[in-house]
């Protein structure tokens, strides 16, 4: 299977990129996330992994 990362880059200078949720939810879980079924994985930016709730739509990040 081929892992992606999708590079975004904005006109501020700013970027997020998107990498293998798999990988992004095992560093989450890793580091804390007990509940992954209630996250969706989002994108990534400056070395953090980003996740939306899925029923109060709050974000949570986690260092990569």
């Amino acid at each position: 299977m081929t892992k992606f990362k999708t590079l975004i880059n904005f006109k501020d200078g700013t970027s997020m990129y998107y990498r293998d949720h798999k990988e992004a939810f095992e560093n989450a879980k890793s580091k804390g996330l007990n509940d992954p079924q209630n996250y969706m994985y989002m994108y990534s930016k400056d070395n953090k992994d980003y996740f939306k709730n899925i029923d109060y739509r709050n974000y949570i990040n986690f260092n990569q």
